[in-house]
């Protein structure tokens, strides 16, 4: 991932069938902030709507690296619509000429490779880490629930979070 010592800023984003949750970190520690924006399908402009609100994004929290959560290939995530949103997020990187990183459920279970927790314990310990979320952590779920809309929160801390353990393994290693 290249990790470079003067990236003290990154928002990392997890993309949903028209939503998408961010959240900016600024250093390993703080999480300045997060969020959920909606948007139209993308036969209706759901495209541009996500660009401009990345853009808007970039312009207010100026990060070193875009992260990217990249939800699983079987997935229905892996629809038309999501892909524009994904072409928006890399136009307006490109624009600002910042680094897009894509992390992927691999990537989020080897940065909790010690915590060897399912999805909502990892929400848990992150809502423990960042007590601004613990007001966002949904109920447990039940085997025959779906995912609750709020856990795309958690999908993008946990991204950033494990952008920046990976990366500090990485620069830590000889």
């Amino acid at each position: 991932m290249g990790a470079n010592k003067h990236e003290s800023r990154i928002l990392a984003i997890a993309l949903r069938n028209r939503r998408f949750a961010y959240a900016a970190f600024e250093g390993r520690d703080r999480l300045l902030d997060w969020g959920v924006y909606f948007f139209p399908p993308a036969d209706e402009g759901g495209g541009t709507v996500a660009g401009r609100r990345v853009g808007g994004l970039l312009r207010l929290f100026t990060p070193s690296v875009i992260v990217v959560r990249i939800a699983n290939r079987g997935s229905r995530d892996g629809s038309s619509g999501l892909k524009r949103i994904l072409r928006a997020i890399r136009r307006e990187s490109s624009v600002r000429s910042i680094p897009l990183c894509r992390i992927g459920r691999k990537g989020v279970l080897q940065a909790f490779r010690i915590f060897r927790g399912n999805k909502y314990e990892i929400a848990v310990m992150l809502s423990q880490l960042f007590p601004d979320l613990h007001w966002k952590l949904p109920p447990k779920r039940e085997f025959y629930d779906g995912e609750h809309p709020r856990m795309i929160v958690f999908d993008a801390v946990a991204a950033g979070f494990a952008y920046w353990q990976l990366n500090s393994e990485e620069v830590s290693q000889p």
